[in-house]
């Protein structure tokens, strides 16, 4: 079986991380080629992985597929038994290949209703939502659309054990610098909080900001203001970047916390839970798939300051209810090697009629 996994994104964020482990772990059972460009692409070739140089623009006026008959590129794909598309832009460019088509829609701001649902439908034979939000967001028949979470390849269980201090908490905050994600969110509680406790809080953000992207750009330097001014004896406020290494710092933390205003998924909450780590998240979307008890993690609502300020602080007041050996089970239910064999009984399905 060859199958052909296409981005249009050039940086890595959550989506593109998944995408480059999927694309290993699928490539140890079946033929696997990579579309994409710019650091994607030089991970992908890191890893070994067969790559074809890709790139492509929006191509929808609203609802509206804007098809493309590029002939060079549809015979690479027809060539192809499966052809996946890991974006919604990349569809339009499939209208005229007769490759079985996959879609994976991760999130309602694909617009996967409507009229653009309808479109869609004619383009594709599968398509994969990525959680129970996203597939109820999702207006296709049930026998098109598929649940399959997201996996990870962190090998379980590299956190450290034991040793929490409530006097020296560590937090860690990964993410790419948007908005939705909601630093600003964690910077404000944090604020709050470090006035009541008594020991002191030490918060690293791990990301950065896309820097083609102007808004991100101002909210990155709203959070440098708000950090500067939430700073304290008690509160220390560090940002450390796009790191490769994300592992060594939940590895080194006492609890992770994603602010999110929305996470179709949350990817983040899946590598902590495998590094044995609590988690503070949001009550919303993909999140409500993972956290299923409060031995792995507390559920705050989503936007509201004053709900995850008393959830951080009654994870540091309450830190020995959690379990760490119920944190790496559930993760166990979230591996890389779970999805992909997933993706294969589908792409099988699929060619078997």
């Amino acid at each position: 079986m060859r199958v052909a996994l296409m981005t249009e994104y050039s940086m890595v964020g959550g989506g593109e991380s998944n995408l480059l482990s999927l694309a290993g772990e699928l490539d140890k059972s079946v033929k696997v080629t990579l579309f994409c460009h710019g650091i994607v692409k030089d991970r992908a070739e890191e890893r070994g992985l067969d790559v074809v140089e890709f790139k492509t623009e929006k191509r929808w006026y609203r609802s509206i597929p804007l098809p493309v008959f590029d002939r060079e590129l549809v015979g690479k794909l027809n060539s192809f038994d499966i052809v996946h598309a890991y974006s919604v832009n990349i569809l339009p460019l499939l209208f005229f290949v007769k490759s079985k088509k996959v879609w994976t829609n991760h999130g309602y701001w694909e617009r996967p209703f409507g009229l653009r649902a309808f479109m869609i439908d004619k383009i594709v034979d599968r398509v994969i939502c990525v959680s129970t939000d996203v597939n109820n967001s999702a207006e296709f028949e049930e026998s098109k659309k598929r649940v399959i979470f997201l996996g990870t390849d962190f090998k379980i269980d590299k956190g450290r054990g034991g040793g929490f201090n409530k006097e020296s908490v560590e937090i860690v905050c990964v993410g790419r610098f948007q908005r939705i994600k909601g630093q600003d969110l964690l910077i404000d509680a944090l604020k709050e909080l470090s006035k009541t406790v008594s020991g002191r809080i030490t918060v690293r953000f791990v990301g950065d900001v896309n820097a083609n992207t102007p808004e991100d750009l101002e909210f990155k330097n709203e959070l440098l203001e708000k950090a500067q001014r939430a700073g304290s004896e008690n509160l220390s406020i560090l940002f450390e970047g796009f790191r490769s290494d994300v592992e060594k710092y939940m590895g080194a933390a006492d609890l992770v916390v994603i602010p999110s205003r929305y996470e179709s998924f949350g990817m983040v909450a899946i590598e902590a839970l495998a590094c044995g780590k609590p988690i503070v998240a949001p009550d919303i979307g993909g999140i409500r798939d993972i956290v299923d008890s409060e031995k792995v993690g507390l559920l705050f609502e989503a936007g509201n300051v004053a709900d995850l300020k008393k959830k951080i602080e009654y994870a540091i007041c309450n830190y020995d209810s959690f379990s760490r050996a119920a944190s790496l089970k559930r993760a166990g239910k979230f591996t890389i090697g779970e999805q992909a064999e997933k993706h294969i009984r589908l792409y099988r399905e699929l060619l078997n009629g």
